[in-house]
């Protein structure tokens, strides 16, 4: 029996029998199905983890969320998705300490809407601090001067 065969002839393949561009093809898409797709759900799982509530971008927070979450296999509902949702909103914690005062939210969904309406009130809290004028902004009092005093003399003073 011949162990040893010189590679040329143990891979000969015939193209008019064998269709290599379609093998390939064939074995490009299997590979980026079984490798590529799985590594991309990975690291979706990583980023859901990790994602973080930057104030005054609930928007954009929930929306990234959902994708990260839904792209790494988490089911929108389930309880894991919820506490990775609230360890995102750890990143500001007055937010935080806000939605979990009582009553405290019982699905998925009634969180979102709670974080969304706590934001929205901080919003609208920051908003109404910076149209209000600080005290003593415009300077000390002035003192009271009466408005009917009889006017200055308006030509030369007079000479004694």
């Amino acid at each position: 029996m011949e162990a040893v065969r010189p590679l040329s002839q143990a891979v000969t393949l015939d193209p008019l029998i064998h269709n290599i561009h379609y093998t390939w093809t064939l074995f490009l898409g299997v590979f980026q199905e079984q490798y590529l797709d799985h590594a991309k759900q990975q690291q979706a799982g990583i980023k859901t983890k990790t994602h973080k509530l930057h104030f005054l971008l609930i928007d954009k927070y929930i929306a990234e969320f959902k994708d990260l979450a839904t792209l790494a296999g988490y089911t929108v509902g389930s309880t894991e998705t919820i506490n990775l949702f609230l360890k995102g909103l750890t990143s500001a914690l007055d937010i935080f300490e806000k939605v979990m005062d009582h009553p405290t939210p019982n699905n998925y969904h009634n969180l979102r809407n709670k974080v969304i309406s706590v934001v929205k009130a901080r919003q609208l809290v920051n908003a109404l601090k910076c149209t209000i004028a600080p005290v003593g902004r415009f300077g000390p009092a002035q003192p009271f001067r009466p408005q009917n005093r009889p006017p200055a003399p308006s030509g030369p003073p007079p000479h004694p």
